[in-house]
């Protein structure tokens, strides 16, 4: 081969590399540039959830079969995956997490208490009192003792207050609450709905004094058939509760924030399935992308294994490596 031959395939090599670097450069900074992207995408506010949440702590003293079965029936026939929580199940602990289990609809069938003072309401778990326990939750006045009486049987056990709510880990997916108790949503003492909403739920649903179990149970199914069958505003369907008059004042269900009554939980499924298919792709994006521009990458390197490998060809295979374990779960072997 001659001196010009020689200096000729040298060139074409270098040109080649330089080639090679130049793609390489590129197809990572698209990657990389993808990865951001797709990062930024998926760091949008909370999107509502298709799981729900049925709360029953008053599963042991006043179950209700019929109750749960109708109203997993509604919620699952609406695309919901229903999950029922029995009271025993349902300590303090149990509602700690209360923000984090990703539920877009949280039915609480529990026992709600007025403070003797009438200040504020709050909510009870089904773990029996004791003072030697949760003791800093208590000095905190997260947690206080709440008493059911029962036919003069006392019954005493943690009861959460909204501080308790505001300082739970996580947030709320624009979760809706229905809170089944009495005195749950009482107009003088909004401290707990106020506490959700500051949690990123969307709304919040209880009543304004005393109701009965039975009635409670009632109105509630009634009021999820108007919103996830009949598709009806949050103010049109629990506008249309009838009020429980078995008590003197009455009590009548209601709704905090009131800027929520033209919502309708059809919109909130809508984006939750948009958002749900956007993450599936931008996830399946992410490691394809890495994968593909390796393997290309990599490819044009085989070729040359036959000829001298340059500290360019090196320094692209470790760069690949480190992007294919920074993008992927995939085992790659070179």
């Amino acid at each position: 081969m001659g001196k010009k031959e020689k200096a000729a395939l040298k060139e074409k090599r270098r040109f080649s590399n330089r080639q090679l670097v130049i793609l390489s450069v590129i197809l990572v900074s698209i990657v990389i540039f993808g990865s951001i992207i797709s990062i930024m995408l998926l760091q949008t506010p909370n999107k509502f959830s298709l799981n729900a949440a049925i709360i029953d702590q008053l599963g042991d003293d006043f179950p209700n079969p019929q109750f749960v079965k109708e109203v997993t029936s509604i919620l699952d026939n609406a695309g919901f995956n229903v999950t029922y929580y029995k009271s025993e199940e349902l300590n303090v602990n149990f509602f700690k997490g209360l923000a984090k289990y990703n539920y877009g609809i949280i039915i609480l069938r529990v026992h709600s208490a007025l403070r003797e003072d009438g200040s504020t309401i709050d909510l009870f778990t089904s773990e029996k009192f004791n003072p030697s326990n949760h003791v800093e939750e208590l000095n905190n006045g997260l947690l206080v003792k709440g008493v059911l009486n029962y036919s003069h049987d006392l019954k005493e056990y943690f009861a959460f207050t909204s501080t308790f709510i505001e300082s739970l880990e996580g947030s709320f997916p624009k979760s809706i609450v229905i809170a089944m108790g009495c005195w749950s949503l009482k107009p003088e003492c909004k401290q707990m709905a106020q506490a959700f909403i500051k949690k990123s739920v969307e709304v919040y649903i209880g009543w304004t004094g005393l109701v009965g179990t039975n009635h409670t149970d009632r109105e509630t199914t009634k009021l999820l058939r108007m919103l996830l069958e009949e598709n009806k505003t949050i103010a049109d369907a629990v506008d249309s509760i009838t009020p429980d008059w078995n008590f003197p004042t009455g009590s009548k269900m209601e709704y905090h924030p009131q800027t929520a009554g033209s919502l309708k939980i059809s919109k909130l499924m809508a984006e939750a399935k948009i958002s749900f298919t956007h993450q599936s792709a931008v996830k399946l994006f992410k490691p394809v992308s890495a994968v593909c521009g390796a393997n290309f990458i990599w490819f044009r390197i085989r070729k040359k294994r036959d000829e001298n490998i340059s500290s360019t060809d090196v320094s692209c295979k470790i760069l690949l490596v480190l992007l294919l374990r920074h993008q992927c779960f995939y085992r790659y072997d070179f």
